[in-house]
């Protein structure tokens, strides 16, 4: 029988194409256009603390993927690290696209192939971002007071103060959320809307303070990142925590602005008010901020390519959504032979 509108088909195998190529596109200009501004800064940094700091970048991205593991297997089953790992990582590139959209498109994909619904995909992806900003602004809370002296020295204090302004009155409604019962309520409406099957069960606190304990240990090593870069303006233990401050402030209010490729731009300015709200000059700050903002470019291609290595042909090849085994290897019933009656 001929396959049924082929047509889509085609379509769906030119946005794949389409998409493939956007990342590639603006992973590249990316790191075209920050390569001219951080070159003086970048030479002035020792390769042991690059090395160290690309290191903690892709340790950082590592337990993002352990946090997206741990909740997607609550809402749909178990998944092995090396199922995960390329289901995240190798998916996560679609955040270069503009728009957060086509992070969430190439996992859902990548999952289904894994046997994984693209919407229990979908939704754990939500609600692992929902929780990674969540304690990111936890984190951030100690520091308001730096962000806003920050804010002062960037030059922007209007756009600077609307977004530590921001996390403050987004922390109650972000913590709110993590309540099981509320949370469950929230996604099945979502299942609801999506027109999918509702959960099979309700998220209990274990997935949630499972995923959190791993966005927390995301931060730390992502504000390790930042330390090793600056930590002649920031040293010792007060440095590393103004560095996890930082990273907290940036990645959690920057996930809100989807217009920009992994919210390029935000992130950057909001590191750079909070890492001059603890004493970094302002030019030195915004030119780590870039070295950074590289150096974690390069964290996620390197980090989807062993994933995608390791794991993706198995995901590529898979042909079943449960590792059942099909009704021809399934155990025979007893045959009732004559000496059996």
């Amino acid at each position: 029988m001929a396959p049924a509108k082929p047509w889509r088909a085609r379509l769906i195998t030119a946005v794949r194409i389409l998409a493939a190529a956007g990342i590639v596109y603006f992973i590249v200009a990316t790191t075209v256009r920050q390569w001219s501004d951080v070159a003086a800064t970048f030479r002035a940094l020792s390769w042991p603390s690059l090395i160290a700091s690309l290191l903690a970048a892709v340790v950082s991205l590592w337990t993002t993927m352990m946090a997206w593991r741990a909740m997607v297997g609550s809402i749909d089953h178990p998944l092995r690290v090396r199922d995960a790992a390329p289901i995240m990582l190798v998916g996560s590139l679609g955040k270069y696209l503009p728009g957060s959209v086509w992070a969430y498109v190439v996992q859902m994909e990548l999952g289904r192939r894994a046997g994984v619904s693209r919407s229990k995909v979908f939704i754990g992806s939500v609600l692992v971002s929902g929780l990674g900003v969540t304690s990111g602004l936890i984190l951030t809370t100690p520091g308001f007071g730096a962000a806003l002296d920050g804010v002062k020295a960037s030059g922007h204090e209007v756009f600077g103060s609307v977004a530590v302004w921001a996390s403050v009155i987004l922390l109650p409604f972000a913590v709110a959320c993590c309540y099981p019962p509320l949370l469950t309520w929230i996604v099945g409406r979502a299942m609801r809307v999506l027109r999918r099957p509702p959960l099979d069960r309700p998220i209990t606190w274990r997935p949630i303070l499972s995923s959190v304990a791993w966005c927390v240990a995301g931060y730390v090593t992502a504000g390790l990142h930042v330390w090793l870069l600056v930590r002649s303006h920031l040293p010792g233990l007060s440095g590393l925590t103004g560095s996890v401050f930082a990273m907290a402030l940036a990645m959690s209010i920057s996930t809100f602005v989807i217009v920009a490729p992994s919210g390029l731009g935000a992130r950057e300015f909001l590191m750079a008010i909070a890492l001059a709200g603890l004493g970094v000059p302002w030019a030195t700050a915004w030119a780590l901020t870039l070295v950074s903002r590289l150096l974690f470019t390069v964290a996620d291609v390197a980090a989807a390519g062993v994933a995608g290595a390791v794991g993706l042909r198995r995901i590529r090849h898979a042909t079943s959504p449960s590792p059942a085994p099909a009704p021809s290897q399934a155990p025979a019933p007893p045959s009732q032979s004559p000496s059996q009656s």
